[in-house]
């Protein structure tokens, strides 16, 4: 019985010993296998943190106790900023005097504290960083139509490895600007942005030897305004400095030509075609009229499209406005005429006026063709032509149912010959309005350069 409970006890043991010793040997595979694989995973991981980190480390490193507040200095001085600007849309508002450009500024500027060596950092040449996060110049335009005037938006920084930034922001630039409105439309404007900084006075305008400070060959073709010329100044002041930059603005005129020159032109062809009506038609009158009335209404148009304080007033309003005053003239005129050739006249034309219409002045007036001479019989004679009737008033059945006791034979020896002769004189006076008027006009469009 003890023999049996001895083996039965050494088997226990036996047992217990082969699973301590499992048990051991699973344990020591665990700690072998555990660090193999944990050793491959950090290796994985540093490989990931040397691929993605490099910037981070070198933003970590460059930006230790920066302060953005505070201006660079390069060799112990401030640091120097430049500035470009490329152009790609510009328009003048004349009713307020305001110019509006849209573009490109270039910002350049130098911090020795933001360098670093290449080979330390796997070659990585440039940084772009959040405007916020730097020091950036407070670009101004100095000249601005108020709030309104100045607009930078907020773009990335470019940082490059030896410690030079760029920045290009696009820009909304309105200023004001002196108009010289006398040659509208085809007029040129000089306007100027005048940009600078408040709070650095360390300001050029030439940021690169192989690029100018002022671009605008990108320039929207589809504005009013073309860019003849730009100029850039660099403006030293005891408070600031500030660049210039001169833009001379020439307006493309080529609608205005068919929509205010052509019109003019038609305007004083038909003033001077009145007085070659005859003189008897009132529609003379209603057509001096009409043009009045167009002219008024061009005028009007004017108003609204230019500024009522323009500098100079403009020569085409000018000539429209004289227009108006010669279409007034020219209906006083026709209105005399009128009378002239359909009032009935019981006394004679002078004698001397008679002889200038029936000679040289005729003449050259073109009353040839009308002259004859009357018949002092009277009525009953044929010296009458086929001209005089087309010419005499139309009321003739009653100048024709005139009583004798009416009229003066010694007087008037011929009334239809009177009566002519009134109509002669009307004629001139309109042949002669027609040169005054022509020759006025002539005069004007030269004046005014139409």
């Amino acid at each position: 019985m003890q023999s049996k409970i001895k083996t039965l006890i050494s088997g226990r043991g036996q047992q217990e010993s082969w699973l301590c010793t499992m048990l051991l040997v699973l344990f020591m595979s665990l700690l072998i296998s555990v660090p193999g694989a944990s050793s491959v995973e950090a290796e994985a991981n540093e490989e990931k943190i040397v691929n993605v980190s490099t910037t981070d480390r070198l933003y970590m490193n460059l930006f230790i106790n920066y302060n953005k507040n505070s201006q660079p200095t390069v060799g112990g001085q401030l640091t120097n900023i430049t500035v470009g600007l490329t152009v790609h849309y510009i328009d003048i508002d004349e009713m307020n005097g305001k110019v509006t450009l849209h573009g490109w500024i270039h910002i350049r500027w130098m911090d020795e504290r933001l360098s670093w060596n290449l080979r330390e950092y796997d070659n990585v040449t440039q940084l772009s960083l959040r405007p916020g996060d730097v020091w950036k110049p407070q670009i101004t335009l100095f000249n601005a139509a108020g709030d309104e005037g100045n607009y930078l938006s907020d773009t990335q920084v470019l940082l490059v490895h030896d410690g030079s930034f760029l920045w290009v922001p696009p820009a909304l630039y309105i200023a004001y600007c002196n108009l010289n409105m006398r040659n509208w439309p085809y007029d040129q404007q000089t306007c100027k942005l005048k940009i600078g900084s408040w709070s650095s006075n360390n300001i050029d305008a030439e940021y690169s030897k192989q690029k100018s400070a002022l671009e605008y060959d990108e320039l929207l073709q589809s504005t009013e305004w073309d860019i003849s010329s730009a100029s850039t100044k660099y403006v030293r002041e005891e408070t600031c400095n500030y660049i210039e930059f001169t833009f001379t603005l020439q307006r493309r005129s080529s609608m205005y030509t068919a929509v205010i020159y052509t019109p003019a032109f038609t305007i004083v062809l038909l003033a001077l075609s009145v007085f070659w009506l005859p003189p008897q038609m009132g529609e003379k009158i209603l057509l001096n009229g009409v043009l009045i009335v167009l002219v008024a209404c061009f005028l009007m148009y004017f108003a609204q499209l230019l500024p009522v304080l323009a500098e100079n007033t403009p020569l085409i309003v000018v000539f429209y406005s004289s227009c108006l005053l010669l279409l007034s003239l020219s209906t006083i005129v026709e209105v005399v005429v009128l009378y002239i050739s359909t009032a009935k006249h019981k006394r004679r034309l002078p004698e001397f006026i008679k002889q200038l219409l029936h000679g040289k002045l005729g003449t050259v007036l073109l009353l040839s063709h009308f002259c004859y001479e009357a018949d002092p019989k009277g009525t009953h004679g044929n010296s009458v032509s086929r001209e005089l009737e087309e010419h005499l008033y139309d009321n003739d059945d009653e100048c024709a149912s005139t009583s004798p006791q009416d009229i003066n034979p010694i007087e008037i020896p011929s009334e239809r010959a009177l009566q002519f002769d009134w109509v002669l004189l009307a004629t001139a006076v309109d042949r002669l309005s027609f040169a005054g008027f022509g020759i006025t006009f002539f005069v004007l469009s030269i004046v005014y350069g139409l």
